[in-house]
């Protein structure tokens, strides 16, 4: 069997191979991190990037919205004016 595995060959990172060189790994404390640094500013500057980059996706429909509801109580408040009567009498 060619290239089978004969047994354990160890954990992960330690199978066997050539030891690795040169690796230097870092890390900060996280007692030392400051987790909130720049938070509100962030929040602020961000919310107004991503909001302005998607006003046309909810200005547009609640405009039109807005401007059919209008029309819809002004029409109404016509019907129900004495105008209004005489003409849905004089269509009927």
């Amino acid at each position: 069997m060619t290239g089978a595995h004969h047994g354990y060959m160890g954990w992960w990172g330690d199978m066997g191979g050539p030891k690795q060189k040169g690796i230097v790994t870092y890390s900060v404390s996280p007692y030392a991190q400051k987790p909130f640094a720049g938070a509100g500013y962030n929040a602020i500057f961000n919310t107004f990037r991503r909001v302005s980059s998607q006003i046309i996706f909810f200005a547009v429909p609640i405009g039109t919205y807005v401007y059919i509801l209008n029309q819809a109580k002004e029409r109404n408040a016509f019907l129900y004016s004495k105008a209004g009567r005489e003409e849905l009498e004089a269509l009927s």
